[in-house]
């Protein structure tokens, strides 16, 4: 058996790591250029690259700032507001949805 090494999508189609950007939110980041964070930071980006793509907002809890003047408390507090914003949204669509199939 021939195991293949690389990055993968859920259906197996092997992705050119080449082609998933890196956010700014990495730029910024401690774990940017760390050898040992290198693939939990492309999974993450991996995960979210098509999200990003219709215009949402990278997030990534594992945020360490490489600036001491990034604010890293405020910077995970507004990641995790738009998450709850866009988890409310969702929310709603769905139960509006559910109203709509019972009419």
């Amino acid at each position: 058996m021939t195991v293949k090494e690389g990055y993968f999508s859920d259906d197996g189609t092997e992705i050119d790591q080449t082609t998933v950007p890196t956010p700014t939110l990495c730029l910024s980041c401690l774990k940017n250029n760390d050898a040992t964070e290198e693939v939990p930071c492309m999974i993450t980006r991996m995960d979210q690259m098509n999200d990003v793509k219709n215009g949402e907002r990278f997030l990534c809890f594992a945020y360490e700032p490489n600036d001491p003047s990034i604010n890293k408390k405020q910077a995970l507090r507004d990641m995790d507001k738009y998450m709850m914003e866009q988890n409310r949204k969702y929310l709603a669509q769905k139960k509006k949805k559910r109203i709509a199939t019972k009419k």
